[in-house]
């Protein structure tokens, strides 16, 4: 059995009230920061709110504390001088306390269908783009990583080259892949070759692709190659600091850019059209922004 303890106390005191139950002994601890959601040049940030309350809760588990939940109860009351009255508790079966999370597949609704290794689905009527997350950045759910989907999911890239910057888990090449394209690069500041890889094959995929660790915009790392199709899904101020660094514009006549909110495209755009770019196809859902640009 695992027991939950939780007091409620100010935040700016989180520090103290953890450190008084680490030095009794008691380490497993949990709270959520308060935090307010906020607007920002390149998308969302996030301030804490250390005016507000806290949930601290306080596990322990049979196997290892015996006497519970009092000798929970005794010991928080005397470490923390506070009153049973002060102590919420609940208890859970530890065998389904920890469950691994299991994703839905995603319908795309152009035809195909982000299919995820817990699925019983069977799909007859529609392509399937079999993933796994595992630890990389990037499951499929966010607005923009769709967005990027069904642009290059309806694109036929049968012999086509191409490039896609921070790649994460690697799902657009992935998608790249399974619609013809021969060569793929995917580069990442993570190391995410597992990843790319593992979804590779789960895939059935057997065309050129290759992974490479590098840094971007800091690194030693140069992109050199003319590619059919470049794709960057990270925001509008790496994207912008990217195209310059790399002079990347010379690389490509096609580009996909997403991870861009509405209130910040527009000196994308313009850096775009500057070098001699259009606008092909461009989609939004709620505020995510996703354009392909092309160059005859």
């Amino acid at each position: 059995m695992l027991h939950e303890f939780t007091i409620n106390i100010p935040y700016k005191e989180i520090d103290q009230y953890t450190d008084t139950l680490n030095a009794t002994g008691i380490y497993n601890l949990y709270y959520e920061s308060p935090i307010e959601i906020i607007k920002v040049q390149n998308g969302y940030g996030y301030e804490e709110r250390e005016d507000q309350q806290v949930d601290l809760k306080i596990y322990a588990s049979d196997m290892e504390v015996k006497n519970l939940p009092e000798a929970y109860y005794s010991l928080l009351e005397t470490t923390l001088s506070i009153s049973r009255k002060d102590i919420s508790y609940s208890s859970h079966e530890e065998a389904n306390w920890e469950q691994s999370y299991e994703f839905e597949d995603v319908d795309l609704g152009n035809g195909w269908v982000i299919s995820y290794p817990n699925s019983k689905e069977q799909y007859h009527d529609r392509n399937v783009l079999k993933f796994d997350p595992l630890a990389a950045f990037g499951t499929g759910l966010h607005e923009t990583t769709q967005g990027c989907l069904r642009m290059i999911l309806d694109k036929d890239l049968t012999g086509k080259s191409v490039l896609d910057l921070g790649t994460g888990s690697g799902m657009l090449t992935i998608a790249a892949s399974l619609k013809g394209a021969k060569k793929v690069i995917a580069v990442d500041y993570e190391e995410v070759a597992r990843e790319l890889y593992h979804n590779a094959e789960l895939n059935n995929l057997n065309n050129d692709l290759k992974v490479v660790q590098a840094d971007l915009i800091t690194g030693d790392y140069t992109i050199e190659d003319v590619y059919d199709l470049i794709l960057i899904n990270i925001g509008a101020n790496e994207t912008m600091s990217i195209l310059k660094k790399h002079d990347l514009l010379k690389n490509s006549n096609n580009f996909i850019i997403s991870g861009l909110v509405e209130w910040h495209i527009d000196q994308l755009i313009a850096d775009f059209q500057a070098g001699g770019f259009s606008i092909h196809e461009k989609a939004q859902t709620n505020e995510w922004v996703t354009i392909h640009f092309s160059k005859q």
